[in-house]
């Protein structure tokens, strides 16, 4: 059994821990929602996870988590938009998970652990596209988004 150390009663946690709680229980409400066939209340719950998950990268602590719920959130809009018929839409949260770690992972301005995170879970996003792709051969941003160079040509290459 694991023991978790109690916060003492002076220290709130950090906004983005409790961000990332709120994230995690509406993400679970909507995968319950789309479970049961209600896409109107996973709608609703995706996107206000997909909201909060907006605000964390550059922000969290936790960086591997604050990644994964966006990647999670715009993966969870696809999914659902795909089996709606709303294809357009679900493309549209496919191209955006990738480019936006792909923004990430050239983003000087933020600390390396960003960038490398974002260059790790773009993995994930590049496989999801050529998914999207498979069954979408025609989707002219999904093509875009899945031939972006992931590493700056102005940096020295070592």
């Amino acid at each position: 059994m694991v023991q978790i150390q109690p916060r003492p009663a002076t220290v709130p946690p950090p906004a983005t821990t409790s961000c990332l709680g709120v994230w995690q229980r509406a993400t679970l409400r909507g995968n319950r929602a789309y479970e049961r066939g209600d896409y109107a209340a996973a709608l609703t719950q995706y996107r206000a996870a997909l909201s909060l998950a907006d605000t964390l990268p550059g922000q969290s602590d936790d960086v591997e988590a604050a990644l994964a719920a966006l990647v999670v959130s715009h993966h969870n809009l696809l999914t659902l938009y795909e089996q709606t018929g709303q294809f357009e839409l679900a493309a549209a949260h496919a191209c955006r998970a990738h480019e936006l770690l792909h923004e990430i992972a050239l983003d000087y301005v933020l600390p390396e652990c960003w960038r490398e995170a974002a260059w790790r879970h773009g993995r994930v996003t590049y496989a999801e596209l050529l998914q999207f792709l498979q069954r979408h051969p025609d989707h002219d941003r999904a093509r875009r988004a899945a031939a972006l160079v992931w590493r700056d040509q102005t940096q020295p290459q070592h």
